[in-house]
């Protein structure tokens, strides 16, 4: 029953970072991969009942892409993104919008082509943030990701609910971190314990249980 965590990276020359979680939220395994070819091989290694990705794994309603040059626009007027950022926006959570000037369109190509392989190799997938994950769990006090207290904080508030983590130290750094994060997400998925964000048709975020 094993809970695949990834913290994709944009480009396959830059290691992705992958963290599986067993049942009982014990970390047995952390690492990374580069290629789409590493991260397949992976998934048919672990065989997870679910995989927590890190990334926008939908275009915009409306959208066929991200070409400036396309006619293809929001299906909603004066949008500025999918409902889901606008939707974590509301809630003070920041985020990059997927729309055609986006910063991240490298990652949210790579995002959706992965998505789209696994479910029609019949794999669970899920949409999820580790930021705003962050925020629901522990508040809004969460150092920025590329803060020097980054690291420790999320190692200090991530032991209480993942362990096994003091075999992997020496692994342990922001990006390994968010797939830690993102697999634990995916396991209270498993377990009914979230709420989700967005529409079907242009993806759907999955959150920890929101407070009421």
């Amino acid at each position: 029953m094993s809970i695949l965590g990834i913290n994709l990276r944009a480009s396959q020359k830059k290691p992705s970072s992958a963290a599986v979680l067993d049942s009982d939220s014990h970390l047995s395994e952390l690492g990374s991969f580069y290629d789409d070819e590493e991260f397949t091989e992976l998934v048919d290694r672990v065989q997870p009942v679910l995989i927590a990705i890190g990334a926008p794994l939908n275009l915009p309603s409306g959208f066929c892409c991200l070409d400036q040059s396309c006619d293809c626009h929001f299906s909603v007027p004066n949008r500025k993104g999918r409902l889901l950022e606008l939707e974590l926006a509301k809630m003070g959570i920041s985020c990059f919008y997927t729309n055609k000037g986006s910063i991240i369109r490298d990652l949210i190509y790579r995002g959706i082509h992965l998505s789209k392989d696994l479910r029609a190799a019949g794999h669970n997938v899920i949409e999820v943030y580790p930021h705003a994950t962050k925020m629901v769990l522990f508040g809004d006090k969460v150092p920025p990701k590329n803060s020097s207290a980054s690291i420790s904080y999320m190692i200090d508030h991530l032991a209480p609910l993942v362990s096994g983590m003091e075999r992997h130290t020496d692994d342990l750094d922001r990006n390994t971190c968010d797939a830690i994060i993102n697999a634990y997400t995916g396991q209270l998925h498993a377990q009914s314990n979230t709420d989700v964000l967005g529409d079907p048709e242009e993806g759907i975020l999955v959150l920890p249980k929101l407070p009421t």
